[in-house]
């Protein structure tokens, strides 16, 4: 079962915020044509609206983070989110901590270590936009405006601080 804790709590869920008393999250207008593989990923602002980080971008056009709409924001209206073709809100965390997924173990990952996005050789743990504890070669650019909250947990997840 996955709803045993046997030894501690996991350290959050991807793309929630961690501290609501202490960010900027604005509501910003997704690209329903490049949809985010997951929360918690890294987005930047084109033609006007927030998507996620394609293949060789820069650590500069990262904006925000795409982070869950509770409980900081409410659901958009589901009207909206119904067929093609139709953008819709989305949150976008310009400042603050938030809980991200590595796609592997965070629980070496020390406090105030190094940040990392990927924006190169993607994998279904490992998008376009996450983030990562290591530099992967040319696969990865450091966020130097942001660091981990390590030690984070055996699934994957940490607490990162974007941003402060």
């Amino acid at each position: 079962m996955d709803n045993t804790l046997l030894y501690r709590m996991p350290s959050g869920i991807a793309g929630a915020i961690s501290r609501p008393q202490d960010l900027t999250v604005e509501p910003q207008t997704l690209d329903s044509t490049k949809v985010f593989a997951a929360y918690g990923l890294a987005g930047k602002f084109s033609a006007g609206k927030f998507v996620p980080i394609e293949a060789a971008d820069t650590a500069a056009v990262v904006v925000g983070i795409f982070v869950r709409p509770y409980p900081t924001a409410s659901q958009p209206d589901k009207v909206r989110q119904i067929g093609t073709g139709y953008n819709f809100a989305g949150d976008c965390m310009k400042r603050g901590y938030v809980t991200v997924n590595l796609g592997a173990d965070a629980s070496a990952v020390t406090l105030g270590g190094a940040v990392y996005m990927r924006v190169a050789t993607p994998s279904a743990t490992s998008p376009l936009g996450a983030f990562l504890a290591a530099a992967d070669g040319t696969n990865t650019v450091q966020i130097t405006n942001a660091y981990f909250n390590g030690p984070g947990d055996a699934n994957g997840n940490i607490e990162l601080a974007f941003n402060i």
